[in-house]
């Protein structure tokens, strides 16, 4: 029989009786098991409904095994090989039931440390010591989940492994009680029994168990390099009604239920403990359960991954931020997601980047999926507009040592999204802030022609900010009228033109620290107390229209270029952006609506990737034209 990597050696199913396995093995039946996951993902994602249903279960648990996988180091020590995994799938666990499989995962490789291989009856009680490091990380366990199937699975194998004679039988007899255990998922929650599905990410570990049962049926064949082969053929063991519904009418469960959610935002964290000290795992669940629900915090001393269910992952990331390194975060808005799959305004998905600043009801109302930048304190970081809140970045902007900065989304990130809407839309449309002031653009057609560049469009807005949220809301509107993607493509450089963004800055300090402006130029209009006018002309670069004397006077120019603009080409739609000068905006927005004759779309603040460069106190007056 030949592999993809050449020959390889297995023996004949029959004679196959291991009764140690070791770190090969091991990675074999987690490979197989990895596998299984993925082909199931699209059946768990459908039934996915607790303990909300926004329909990205199968695709957690699929990166959170395949990262253990990918991340293995595999040797003959079943200790070493599992410790790999273990932290690999904790690295990349995903989604309150992924979190769970990696402390899983870790639990298994702590009950086994130092082992270089394991028999029947280590592997039974590492999977009880398994299960009992699972339960414990979750701050409120449910009967009906993944752990119940976990528990039930593990005592399972405590009462079958004295009569069985190899892995291989232990897992054979042991395969009744994880089905009947699923089965009764449905009666054990009532979110599930509405829905007449079984649970998605119990689902979803059986379907790793089957994974890991193949591969040891088909005898666990091995490369000439000794690496377990993935998919063997011969292999008889299969079910695959294991992900489907408890004998309903194929309904996908999270389409019985409700879009109300107690809390909006899925958070996760991947923490480290800092130089010298320790996590202490408990502190952070007391710091984190005032904030919401869903939380699990797994892990260890050194680095530990949390899950909260929360309606502000930035009072989050800060009480963390005070324990821990904060060196990967994640944030899921579960009520678009749900939107997506059961609500859609119109057949193509709408992307753009946090520096387009339109309010977050907006933003909802018309299904725009915003991919957030980032900003960094030295080796802090943090998720515009989702993990840093403008209260908070001005007070940390004005005490760092050295200016933040700022990046555009990693393309892996937003390769996730495009991914995931594609699942739901017909097409994708992301329009982005200005390619000459930002490398956003590039880092999403990147992740387009990663994904399927005949279903993505990624598109450069050359705006930013206010004006790049009404050329969003234009392109919003189109295709909810019916538009679609190469409709919106053509149209975008005209409504471009018809933008307008006019910036008056309190002062040049920020743009000076953040290497926009030289500190010569900075200095010289401090001592003359210029304050300039920032646009962006037609290419999207920046744009100087002059500069004022006093604050009032620059207000009064920029109040009047627009009631220009109004005359000679009508606006459809203006609105006042602000860095932290709400009342300032909101009596400019008066202002406005005397010389206009109609109101402001919005009053609101900038993002705080703008407003790092614009600084505290910047004004901005933005309009589009009909």
């Amino acid at each position: 029989m030949m592999s993809p990597g050449g020959t390889f050696r297995a023996a004949a199913r029959e004679d196959w009786r291991v009764n140690e396995l070791n770190g090969r093995h091991l990675y074999g039946a987690f490979r197989s098991g990895a596998r299984k996951v993925r082909a199931s993902q699209d059946e768990l994602n459908r039934i996915n409904v607790f303990p909300v249903p926004d329909g990205d279960t199968g695709t957690n648990m699929a990166v959170t095994i395949t990262r253990a996988v990918e991340g293995a180091l595999v040797s003959d020590s079943a200790s070493d090989t599992l410790v790999s995994m273990a932290d690999a799938a904790l690295a990349g666990a995903r989604g309150n039931s992924g979190v769970i499989f990696a402390q899983f995962v870790a639990g298994f490789s702590d009950s086994i440390h130092g082992a270089p291989s394991v028999n029947r009856e280590r592997f039974v009680r590492a999977m009880e010591q398994a299960y009992e490091s699972a339960y414990r990380a979750i701050t409120e366990p449910r009967e009906g989940t993944i752990l119940s199937v976990i528990r039930d699975w593990a005592a399972a194998l405590r009462r079958e492994h004295q009569r069985a004679e190899s892995f291989r039988e232990l897992f054979r007899a042991a395969a009744p009680a994880l089905r009947e255990s699923l089965a009764a998922t449905t009666g054990q929650l009532e979110e599930l029994a509405a829905a007449g599905v079984v649970d998605a990410g119990a689902s979803g570990f059986v379907a790793f168990i089957d994974g890991a049962h193949e591969y040891l049926e088909a005898g666990a064949p091995v490369d000439e390099a000794g690496v377990p082969v993935e998919g063997a053929a011969g292999a008889q063991y299969s079910d695959a009604g294991h992900a489907g519904h408890a004998g309903h009418d194929g309904q996908a469960g999270s389409e019985s239920a409700s879009g109300d959610f107690r809390y909006r935002y899925c958070s996760e964290f991947l923490l480290a403990a800092p130089a010298g000290e320790r996590l202490d795992l408990e502190a952070l669940r007391g710091l984190l359960k005032p904030l919401g629900d869903s939380l699990i915090v797994a892990g260890g001393v050194l680095k530990a991954r949390v899950h909260v269910h929360t309606d502000d992952p930035a009072r989050a990331m800060e009480e963390l931020c005070r324990k821990a390194w904060v060196i990967e975060q994640k944030v899921d808005d579960m009520r678009l997601q749900f939107a997506d799959l059961h609500d859609r305004r119109a057949r193509v998905a709408l992307v753009t980047d946090s520096a387009c600043d339109l309010p977050a009801e907006l933003l909802e109302e018309h299904r725009v999926h915003v991919a957030p930048l980032y900003l960094r304190f030295g080796e802090r970081e943090y998720l515009d507009r989702i993990t840093l809140d403008p209260d908070r970045f001005y007070d940390l902007a004005d005490a760092a040592p050295v200016f933040p900065t700022s990046s555009q989304p990693a393309a892996a990130v937003l390769e996730r999204l495009y991914r995931r809407l594609l699942g739901s839309y017909d097409e994708v449309v992301a329009i982005h802030l200005s390619a000459k002031l930002s490398g956003t653009l590039e880092a999403s057609r990147r992740a387009a022609l990663a994904v399927d560049p005949s279903r993505v469009r990624v598109l450069d807005s050359r705006h930013l900010s206010g004006s790049l949220g009404l050329v969003v809301l234009r392109a919003a509107e189109y295709l909810e009228s019916g538009g679609d993607a190469a409709g919106l493509e053509a149209e975008l450089p005209a409504w471009s033109r018809k933008a307008l963004n006019l910036v008056g800055v309190r002062t040049l300090r920020y743009m000076v620290r953040g290497g926009r402006v030289s500190p010569l130029g900075g200095a010289l209009a401090k001592i003359l107390n210029l304050k300039p006018i920032v646009s962006v002309d037609e290419e999207g670069a920046s744009k100087l229209y002059g500069a004022s004397f006093s604050r009032r006077a620059n207000l009064s120019r920029i109040v009047a270029m627009v009631k220009d603009r109004h005359a000679v080409a009508p606006l459809r739609a203006y609105a006042v952006v602000h860095a932290h000068a709400g009342a300032e905006a909101e009596a400019l927005a008066r202002r406005l609506e005397a010389v206009l004759g109609f109101p402001p779309l919005h009053v609101s603040e900038i993002s705080v990737v703008v407003g790092m460069n614009a600084g505290r106190g910047a004004l901005s007056v933005v309009a589009m034209s009909e």
